[in-house]
């Protein structure tokens, strides 16, 4: 009977010690700072198409295999409704293990050149590497990761 006591006892203790409460959350806007020089175009137009209200897509994904997380962003562009005034691309970053991130999207040639919606990363070939399936209004696009950069 003493060893249960003793363990109420100690229960009882640990629940009356209330946590403090926790520091708010903040966040500070540093795109600038880490290299990610990318702009949305929703493509926004007076007759609101259902794929202008869409935001855009993104990943984050390690894409080369070197244990940190390279992000995707994923663009509009040209449609059957949409002309952009400026070419427009999705955004492949590598992330450099420094808080900052390099533009490697022509280098890879995964800009896109469709209305993007979204993406996704999964190794679909079973090749140890991730591969990329980006979502469009119209074609959709899978990009095969050679391993090499591309």
């Amino acid at each position: 009977m003493i060893p249960v006591v003793l363990l109420l006892a100690q229960a009882s203790s640990l629940y009356s010690q209330q946590p403090t409460a926790a520091s708010p959350v903040v966040f500070t806007d540093v795109t600038k700072q880490a290299g990610i020089n990318w702009v949305h175009d929703n493509a926004l137009s007076p007759d609101r198409y259902l794929p202008e209200t869409v935001g855009a897509g993104c990943v984050f994904f390690d894409y080369d295999n070197d244990g940190w997380m390279d992000i995707y962003l994923v663009n509009s562009g040209p449609s059957d409704f949409f002309t952009p005034g400026k070419p427009l691309k999705n955004a492949l970053y590598h992330n450099n293990h420094d808080g900052t991130f390099t533009d490697l999207t022509d280098k890879a040639g995964v800009a896109g050149g469709t209305f993007g919606m979204g993406a996704a990363a999964g190794d679909y070939d079973g090749d140890g590497r991730a591969d990329l399936y980006v979502t469009s209004y119209g074609r959709n696009i899978l990009y095969h990761n050679n391993g090499n950069g591309t």
